[in-house]
């Protein structure tokens, strides 16, 4: 009996880490409507269409097609463009006000989002001893045990923890203060058996200031005097269910430290 087709996806545009990956035939360990989680090796590759949007491990693609759990596919990439987050100017200095007004009322309920507006919920309550433990490393002081209570935090393969943790990470690369990153890299690495490995994979992309490009789109609003804030969240909205949000809100703490 002749041995089944093996499945296989051209990729149209790749971030970094789905480059770097995706060697030979990655096993399907996700499955959503519009995408899904390869990993090859210890890495981690997401393909999608286009409604996915860029990052470093997203890998585009323009017949998506749902696979099963388990279902081995390779990734054709010698035709795809490379993306990659635009570097901010070195004179950039983020400015929170018109970001805090455009956020009013649309902040989601759940997840860390509404830290951005100073909202809080159960889920930040419960965060607060580890947020805290972070602003006060932010200034200067020892990084406390209590941070730790951010990695793992909340439901889903990327968990709001570290999410923030990982808007922390970026937003410390993107305002020039790289040596802090790399030190929070370093805490974080050891600590990350407490999460999945999926988010793991997302937060090793932070920490060489990679995320979402609706997050670098915010973070680059940050440091316009007159930004188009409506359709820069509209777009962080489509990240996750409230990642996105939960991204963002790392970096604001970042921000407005900065």
């Amino acid at each position: 009996m002749a041995e089944a087709a093996r499945m296989s996806w051209r990729i149209r545009i790749a971030g970094r880490v789905a480059f770097e990956a995706a060697q030979g035939e990655g096993e399907v360990r996700a499955v959503f409507r519009r995408s899904c989680y390869l990993r090859f090796g210890a890495r981690y590759v997401c393909v999608g269409d286009a409604a996915l949007g860029c990052g470093p491990l997203n890998a585009l693609v323009d017949d998506f097609q749902t696979p099963a759990i388990g279902e081995r596919i390779s990734l054709a990439l010698a035709n795809a463009l490379p993306w990659a987050p635009a570097p901010l100017p070195s004179t950039a200095a983020p400015a929170l006000s018109a970001l805090r007004q455009a956020a009013i009322g649309r902040v989601p309920r759940e997840g860390l989002g509404g830290l951005v507006v100073d909202v809080h919920n159960v889920l930040s309550g419960h965060a607060q001893p580890a947020l805290d433990a972070i602003d006060r490393w932010l200034v200067g002081n020892a990084l406390d045990d209590e941070a730790q209570g951010l990695i793992g935090l909340g439901p889903g393969l990327t968990p709001s923890g570290d999410d923030y943790l990982g808007g922390v990470l970026i937003a410390l690369q993107q305002f020039g203060r790289k040596s802090q990153a790399q030190s929070l890299w370093r805490w974080l690495t050891p600590r990350l058996a407490r999460t999945g490995d999926i988010s793991a994979a997302h937060l090793e992309a932070a920490a060489s200031g990679e995320g979402h490009e609706a997050l670098h789109r915010c973070i680059a609003a940050l440091c316009l005097p007159a930004a188009d804030w409506d359709a820069a969240l509209t777009e962080l909205d489509k990240v996750g269910h409230c990642s996105g949000w939960d991204s963002l809100a790392g970096v604001v703490a970042v921000a407005r430290l900065t």
